[in-house]
């Protein structure tokens, strides 16, 4: 549609405006029944043709879901904050509970606080999630939280898991539905002693012995939507639960300290469907409940401040995870420019292994994570000096620069040419006293990826 979409040339020099490119976005959206594709396609031709040449780029780029402009999530609450004059703490919350950034900014600008309390917990509507930042060790760990709850951290999906009498729902961290796909959980919380609650947990796919398979394994049994109790018996999931945000008879649990809500949660759900936990603020002992949950197959151990409160997102260091990072040393294949504070900075690098047959180098993933402001400005200057070919949004680089990159898993993807990615890649550092002729091989990545499917 996009392609269709494009004229040749712009009729208009005025800059664009927001509310018109959101009233068309709108208004293509809106589009239904016969002769739709063709009304959706002039009505987008409309706005191109008012359009700059950089205009068209970045309104195509957002439509496929191509731009990283930069303004994160709590960047947009703290502006809806400021713009409606509202506490921080109160907008946070609402999109918490609401979990749509437009329907937040809306009721806050036109109806202010009031609006705003309409935005409590609720049965059957999913909740934000609280998210987990990294950090180096036990020791950093115990440094920041002092005496903490370390879980094993299972490379499953994320669930929250809503029981309203007879009904129950199942959502991802992304906030979808996938009642439907999880009959096993569903079947599990009609179990429980109660008829009104919400869980978090995790759900994973696991082999006849305990291990857990990768990570792709378990989120293509997530993605069957049809013939699922075939799937299911070919590849049943487990499910293992870590909080609880409401009980029937207490409420909501989200404001309560974590020590309080996890004593709530042993209370109610058994301890074979608990993800494993220790308490304890001794490095010795966390160290070795970590190697514990890596000797088991999995990723790591969170580690959470038993005196905090349920909050989404990455509010603090609340919840830190701790995992046993993969390195392999890349190739810079090209750069794309940053947006917001790293604008007018090379920022999302395009990376590759080397494959010694062939001599070049084949890419597998984008990575923008672990840059700090000193290592966006010294391979912005090193990597203009590497320099072959650029366009309005990447910078094509002489493949030279050889950087260290940190990922949890390897997983398929048609994307790239090996059909192969690096999950969860960030910048270590840059290894300018490597060669290109020196950074790991695709056989290597390959490799890799066999061992970790077992």
């Amino acid at each position: 549609m996009i392609d269709e979409a494009m004229p040749q040339s712009a009729v208009s020099r005025n800059p664009l405006r927001l509310v018109e490119v959101d009233q068309t976005f709108e208004s293509i959206a809106a589009e239904r029944g016969s002769g739709s594709s063709e009304r959706k396609v002039q009505t987008l031709r409309g706005l191109f043709e008012r359009a700059s040449q950089d205009e068209r780029q970045f309104v195509a780029r957002l439509l496929i879901g191509e731009v990283r402009q930069g303004a994160l999530e709590g960047l947009v609450l703290e502006a809806i904050a400021k713009a409606s004059g509202l506490p921080q703490a109160k907008v946070r919350q609402a999109m918490m509970f609401s979990g749509n950034l437009g329907e937040v900014a809306r009721v806050a600008l036109e109806q202010g606080a009031a609006g705003l309390s309409r935005f409590t917990l609720r049965l059957l509507s999913p909740v934000s999630p609280m998210l987990a930042n990294s950090a180096e060790d036990v020791s950093a760990v115990l440094e920041r939280i002092g005496e903490a709850a370390f879980e094993f951290k299972l490379d499953g999906a994320r669930i929250q898991v809503h029981r309203s009498g007879d009904e129950i729902k199942v959502f991802t961290r992304q906030l979808q539905d996938v009642t439907e796909r999880l009959p096993e959980v569903v079947e599990w919380s009609r179990t429980l002693p109660v008829r009104e609650i919400v869980l978090e947990g995790e759900t994973i796919a696991l082999r006849p012995e305990g291990r857990p398979y990768p990570f792709q394994v378990t989120m293509r049994r997530l993605g069957r939507t049809k013939k699922v109790e075939s799937i299911r018996q070919e590849l049943p999931l487990s499910s293992f639960f870590f909080d609880c945000l409401y009980l029937e008879g207490e409420g909501p649990l989200i404001s309560l300290p974590y020590q309080k809500r996890i004593e709530v949660l042993s209370k109610t759900v058994s301890a074979s469907s608990l993800v494993p936990r220790i308490v304890t603020n001794k490095a010795e002992e966390a160290e070795r409940f970590l190697q514990g949950a890596l000797k088991a197959g999995h990723e790591g151990v969170m580690a959470k401040s038993l005196i905090a409160p349920y909050v989404a997102g990455q509010r603090g260091y609340h919840w830190l995870k701790l995992k046993a990072a993969t390195t392999l040393d890349l190739v810079v294949l090209a750069a794309e420019w940053g947006h917001g504070r790293r604008s007018g900075w090379l920022s999302n690098l395009h990376l590759g292994a080397r494959d010694p047959e062939s001599g070049q180098f084949v890419m597998l993933g984008k990575t923008f994570k672990g840059l700090t402001d000193e290592m966006l400005h010294w391979q912005t200057e090193r990597l203009t000096m590497l320099e072959v070919e650029r366009d309005s949004w990447t910078v094509k680089v002489r493949p030279e620069l050889v950087v260290e990159i940190a990922f949890s898993d390897i997983q398929e993807s048609p994307r790239y040419p090996a059909g192969l990615a690096l999950r969860f890649a960030r910048v270590k550092r840059f290894r300018p006293d490597k060669s290109a002729t020196e950074a790991d091989t695709i056989q290597t990545v390959t490799t890799l990826f066999e061992k970790q499917r077992g």
